[in-house]
């Protein structure tokens, strides 16, 4: 027993609930020596260990308090070893060094420290947090504070922003001095040896609590991101029936990048016979109904996907690979009784109740009254807006930017601006994965619009060409509802609004429909046939 505390930093693993015996969390077992745990801390467990490097690491004076044989650690290979205990019917693995490569990955639970340390950490002393903002495309950051505070401090949308890990400090400082939490829970904390077992359990208590949606957590629970191989594997196969089936409702091939649409001659896919560099095979649409009716072997599917390339040709006709096949890949699906978004090569689970309530939003937006012609199949949006605004009483405004202050420096007003003060936002869905963009650009230009006088007038000053100087007094601030924002998208599809866009897009178009909301600005949308 240690003569008095120290502080230890452990790094604490769980595996998997079907996960009953310590071999099982092993990935070689012939090549690790086991030695037993000490009977006087009363604990269910075994430490593994494997050759190690001539320099005795920090840890090796720890575990050795609990083997029951001396820890020899020999030269030439790096230090690891794991102490593996069970609890309650589960096995921690406690990782010291290299340990975690000793464990089969597929064992781990996932997020296991994560919601621990989320359940522990006090609301008000968090120090970092790792998110993903959910976007047509989804952006990875780390956000951290030079001292602890609350989460609203690191402006966090509890919309559209998945937290992946967290590090703070507890509420009760038995847990430790500092916790981080991913898959793995990591903590500093000063302890006896014969303390180890208190410990484990009260984290693992902690996991199997949800006090995290007390302490204004409850939304990490709308999406999450999938890492367990098994159930990433389990969905791969579920979606390939779909696509066997040639049940394309739910699904959508799309750049997960941004593209330069005017540097652009069209897309095309490798892996059907067609010849790459050849410009005439080329098409401004992506035909995904082409390319899945081209596959002739099944048997195979993921493997294809994630070989063939969607292409992209620039004007110069240099052809260029934008993704695998795979990341480009949009869908949806329903699988166990769950909601699951595959987009740019990471599968989603989306909670129900909250994939609910977003579509539900979407499906109370009103749908415009302006009545748009037919986009004709092969013509860009330029050349759409150019034809629509040729045929009817509007002002074409696409192309023709407007400085903001205190902003970007030139944005587009909207593309389309007609007599009834209607901004008029046009995007391509089958041409651009980046629907956010134009969900961002509305609700930007609206902004500008309602906020700086001098944006007004360079908005009136071309528009007042066509409809004259009493168009609107670009002196006053708008009223309320006398402007209106309408989003308007080209698309193939048929159905209901709220089932032909993309998930993520969804919750992008309803943020940006919030915002407007809160200027009372008036909005609606509508979807133009693409024949």
């Amino acid at each position: 027993m240690l003569d008095e505390a120290k502080t230890q930093n452990l790094t604490i693993f769980l595996m998997k609930d079907y996960i009953k015996d310590y071999n099982s969390c092993l990935k070689n077992r012939s090549a690790i020596k086991m030695m037993t745990l000490k009977d006087e801390y009363n604990l269910d467990g075994v430490i593994c260990i494997a050759n190690s490097s001539n320099k005795p690491p920090r840890w090796k004076e720890f575990l050795q308090k609990y083997s029951s044989e001396d820890i020899e650690l020999d030269d030439n290979t790096s230090n690891k070893a794991l102490m593996l205990v069970k609890l309650q019917e589960r096995i921690l693995a406690l990782s010291f060094g290299y340990g975690r490569a000793f464990l089969k990955e597929e064992a781990i639970e996932k997020n296991f420290g994560f919601k621990t340390a989320l359940n522990v950490i006090s609301p008000e002393k968090i120090r970092s947090v790792n998110a993903a903002t959910i976007e047509d495309m989804v952006v990875n950051t780390q956000r951290q504070s030079s001292h602890s505070t609350s989460q609203e401090e690191f402006g966090l949308n509890v919309t559209n922003d998945i937290m992946m890990a967290v590090t703070g400090i507890p509420q009760n400082e038995d847990i430790g001095k500092t916790v981080s939490g991913k898959d793995s829970f990591v903590v500093s904390v000063c302890m006896d040896a014969d303390e180890l077992k208190i410990k484990l359990e009260s984290y693992l208590n902690a996991y199997n609590s949800n006090t995290y949606k007390d302490k204004g957590f409850d939304w990490i629970d709308n999406v999450r991101a999938i890492k367990d191989s098994v159930l990433r594997e389990e969905l791969d196969f579920a979606l390939s029936e779909i696509i066997k089936k040639k049940d394309y409702s739910k699904i959508q091939i799309a750049s997960p990048d941004t593209v330069n649409w005017n540097d652009l001659l069209g897309f095309c896919f490798s892996g059907i016979r067609k010849d790459t560099t050849d410009a005439n095979v080329y098409s401004m649409e992506i035909n995904y109904v082409e390319y899945f009716d081209s596959i002739n072997d099944n048997s195979n599917l993921f493997k294809k996907l994630k070989r063939d390339k969607l292409y992209g040709m620039n004007n110069g006709e240099n052809p260029f690979a934008i993704c695998n096949v795979y990341s480009a890949l949009i869908a949806q699906m329903y699988y166990d009784d769950k909601t699951y978004i595959l987009n740019a090569g990471t599968w989603y689970e989306v909670n129900n109740s909250f994939y609910s309530r977003v579509t539900e939003f979407i499906s109370s937006i009103p749908i415009s009254n302006l009545s748009l012609p037919k986009c004709p199949k092969g013509m860009n949006e330029g050349e759409y807006n150019l034809e629509v605004a040729k045929q009817q009483d509007y002002y074409l405004m696409d192309k023709r930017l407007v400085s903001v202050l205190n902003g970007p420096k030139h944005i587009e007003a909207c593309d389309i601006f007609t007599r009834d003060k209607q901004f008029v936002h046009v995007k391509n869905k089958c041409r651009s994965s980046q629907l956010s963009h134009l969900f961002a650009q509305g609700r930007v230009s609206a902004q500008a619009f309602t906020s700086d006088q001098e944006f007004r007038k360079q908005v009136w000053d071309k528009v007042k060409s066509k409809f004259g100087e009493d168009v609107f007094d670009y002196h006053k601030k708008p009223e309320s509802s006398e402007y209106e924002v309408v989003y308007a998208i080209i698309d193939e599809k048929t159905g209901d609004i709220e089932d032909r866009l993309p998930f993520f897009s969804k919750v992008n178009l309803m943020l940006s429909v919030q915002e407007l909301d809160r200027m009372h600005m008036k909005y609606s949308i509508m979807m133009i046939e693409k024949s």
